[in-house]
């Protein structure tokens, strides 16, 4: 049976663990915090086991793998346990560090959000979170909010439709005419973010700004267009504006994560069991 290891994290890894355990032989590494009279019910590495398959968190950087729930708080990727020969490391995104690992120990390398059925679950999990972090952290219904979108990728357009079903007057704001198109023919409004005087029209006017744009958007004039009624929940890893902002903003990059880590674990836990079957393992 194959033996996979599963290191660090948060409890999407626990949860991928207890999904992958039907047909693989489960270990978690970095979890010894957590894991009180056994009640994980996933094994802990004893630390002579060997593996075939090492599954890095999903959300990390560089060499640092983050366990907070282990005895050590960070570990780096040369501290872990060597695979057996031809083994496979799977993390979230590909990094130059864990690839020139790989290279250096003859391991496979694969990344779970290079593959589109994470890509869309991730998607549709942090949109329920999206929506979620608007109730409660809004003084306002969702119904008749008129709601500014940036961007139109995965989780915009599912953000588009989550909203728009609870009533919602979604417009996205985006530079392709491609997405500008589509947002209409899904029933939203459509502002060109190139387009200074119909993109300041649209942040004028909203009550909840949904940005999905890695980039600095609302910087400088554009944020001072905006209202201070106007809560502004930020899901893109790098913010769209600043701490200076007079309006409010709800960090919420890494849903999945946070507000439903057990469907995100067995979601990776599906693409885990993909990449391996597709390899013959």
């Amino acid at each position: 049976m194959i033996t996979i290891l599963l290191t660090g994290g948060d409890m999407r890894t626990v949860y991928a663990a207890k999904a992958l355990s039907g047909q693989y032989r489960c270990l978690l590494y970095g979890f010894g915090k957590l894991d009180e009279n056994g009640r994980l019910g996933i094994p802990l590495y004893g630390g002579n086991e060997t593996a075939d398959c090492l599954l890095l968190p999903v959300n990390r950087s560089g060499n640092v793998i983050k366990c907070p729930f282990g005895s050590k708080a960070e570990l780096d990727i040369g501290e872990l346990p060597r695979l057996r020969e031809n083994g496979i490391i799977i993390e979230g995104s590909r990094t130059p560090e864990t690839a020139a690992y790989c290279e250096q120990n003859g391991y496979a390398h694969c990344a779970v959000f290079e593959r589109e059925e994470l890509a869309v679950a991730n998607a549709q999990l942090t949109a329920e979170g999206a929506l979620a972090a608007a109730i409660n952290g809004t003084e306002t219904s969702i119904h008749g909010s008129a709601v500014l979108i940036l961007g139109f990728g995965r989780i915009a357009k599912l953000c588009a439709r989550y909203f728009a079903a609870l009533g919602a007057n979604v417009t996205v704001a985006a530079r392709k005419t491609a997405d500008l198109a589509w947002a209409e023919a899904l029933g939203c409004g459509a502002a060109d973010i190139t387009d200074n005087g119909a993109f300041d029209s649209a942040l004028r006017g909203c009550d909840i700004i949904l940005n999905t744009v890695p980039a600095p958007i609302l910087a400088g004039r554009r944020a001072a267009a905006i209202t201070p009624d106007t809560v502004l929940i930020e899901l893109a890893s790098v913010p769209c504006t600043d701490e200076s902002v007079r309006f409010r903003v709800i960090k919420a990059n890494g849903l999945p994560g946070k507000t439903a880590p057990a469907a995100a674990g067995h979601r990776i836990a599906e693409t885990v069991r993909n990449i391996l079957n597709e390899r013959g393992r």
